[in-house]
């Protein structure tokens, strides 16, 4: 380590009062999301692991019970991305920081694999293609009104099953 490295992480365990053991995580962590990204002979620049300090300072994960709560639901939003990834025919690459906005952004708004499953089939249908921001359209209509499950899309997106119920 450089003295510039040793200066960040001063900062971060002295200025942020981030603990030693919240910080190795911190490391960890950011070293695992170079390798997936970057591949596994690459590691994260100091300016990296320090903006991710800031982060996790800004969400309050101060403790190391916190910060493996937040690790693990980490954990658990990549296996949705990959599960999508695989859902969406993407093969050989990850997502683009675009893509990953559209779909971080349909879990956040509470969609399950199936209802997006339904909305690239609507899209592929529509468009002959994955088109994202068709799709995005469609998964908005939906949320629109209320229809975050297969089962809710299913039942509730054709006015016309409704009406004759």
């Amino acid at each position: 380590l450089t003295g510039a490295d040793l200066k960040i992480l001063f900062g971060i365990y002295d200025y942020l009062r981030l603990p030693t053991e919240v910080i190795f995580l911190l490391i960890n962590h950011c070293v695992e999301e170079t390798h997936e990204h970057q591949g596994a002979g690459k590691f994260p620049s100091m300016r990296t692991i320090e903006k991710e300090a800031y982060c996790w300072y800004n969400r309050e994960i101060m403790t190391l019970e916190l910060a493996e709560e937040y690790l693990l639901r980490i954990r658990a939003r990549g296996g949705e991305m990959n599960d999508i990834k695989r859902l969406l025919q993407i093969n050989g690459r990850n997502f683009s920081s675009t893509e990953r906005k559209y779909v971080e952004s349909w879990l956040d708004l509470g969609f399950d694999l199936e209802a997006i499953a339904l909305a690239y089939d609507k899209t592929v249908v529509k468009t002959g293609g994955l088109t994202w921001k068709y799709m995005d359209s469609i998964i908005r209509s939906w949320h629109s009104k209320n229809l975050h499950t297969a089962e809710e899309v299913t039942n509730g997106d054709n006015p016309v099953k409704n009406i004759r119920s």
